[in-house]
């Protein structure tokens, strides 16, 4: 097997690394199950074109260390080439991978791709763009902005600028009138938040939701009725105790193509925390097994 690695230095988890010592690192793993190697250590800058000289080469599988917008990335490139992906949890959530049950060790993480198999899993669409967790709209959008506003001005770290995102956009409460199709009709609602994701969420404890499975063939679709940030807070506690999918202000269905439609020229939508600005109606769609990826060797029962 030929094995390309993309690696984003410019991500958390390598920052406090030296370049050769990471690369060599994980190279040594994967020639250690018998793969041909080629790396590429690269700024984020430069992570787009080294993906893509990845993606265009002659390796069967792309491995890529980074955060969940950098994943998102490389998954648009590989998905119509039929080459699979593999993911290093580089990032500061790592939904993918904690999905995918990839370990957030790096080392383990490493070991356990090097020794794993290629089976495909659902991804996501919206207008022709992939996501592979989920596309947010109403606040979240806004927080990114800010969070990357105050990155940018302030010099703050990614968890500070995201708490005083978090702050600025609650005060702010804005809501989005929308209207949404199921394949029943439109119906209109005004709301805070709307998430599409890729495969649904699983009721559980923790602020980082799971899902089971990223291979049912259905979009996630959650619409939130809440009309003040203390409603909103409410909800991110009930995320926490694990009990979010019992509250009344929140609507939780499936489907295999939504449709959000908007009087406005454009939404902003972040599709796994990458913001775009998309031009309604913005139509999503599931691709069962759209994706393939190399994963962790599943356990006999």
């Amino acid at each position: 097997m030929k094995v390309a690695i993309v690696l984003n230095m410019s991500a958390g988890t390598l920052m406090d690394m030296e370049r050769d010592t990471a690369v060599a690192t994980i190279a040594s793993a994967f020639e250690r199950q018998g793969a041909t190697v080629t790396t590429a250590a690269v700024e984020a800058r430069e992570c787009h074109a080294a993906m893509e000289r990845a993606v265009q080469s002659d390796a069967d599988v792309v491995v890529v260390g980074g955060g969940d917008g950098t994943i998102a990335t490389a998954a648009n490139l590989l998905a119509p080439t039929g080459k699979a992906l593999g993911v290093l949890p580089l990032g500061t959530m790592n939904l993918l991978a904690r999905d995918m049950g990839i370990p957030l060790d790096l080392p383990a993480a490493v070991d356990a791709l090097a020794a794993g198999s290629i089976r495909p899993i659902d991804i996501a669409e919206v207008n022709g763009a992939l996501f592979l967790n989920n596309s947010v709209l109403g606040i979240f959008p806004a927080m990114v902005r800010e969070r990357e506003r105050q990155r940018g001005q302030h010099h703050l770290r990614k968890w500070p600028a995201m708490a005083v995102a978090a702050v600025k956009a609650l005060y702010r409460f804005p809501m989005l009138e929308v209207w949404i199709d199921l394949g029943a009709g439109p119906h209109r609602v005004r709301t805070p938040i709307l998430a599409v994701s890729n495969g649904s969420y699983e009721e559980g404890y923790g602020p980082v939701i799971r899902r089971a499975s990223l291979e049912r063939g259905k979009l996630g679709v959650y619409v939130a009725h809440h009309r003040n940030a203390w409603g909103m807070l409410r909800l991110v506690a009930r995320m926490g105790l694990g009990t979010w999918a019992e509250d009344d202000e929140l609507d939780s269905m499936t489907a295999t193509t939504v449709t959000v439609n908007s009087r406005r020229r454009r939404l902003r939508v972040a599709n796994d925390g990458e913001v775009l600005r998309l031009k309604p109606p913005l139509v999503y769609r599931i691709r069962p097994g759209g994706l393939n990826v190399l994963t962790p060797r599943r356990e006999d029962p």
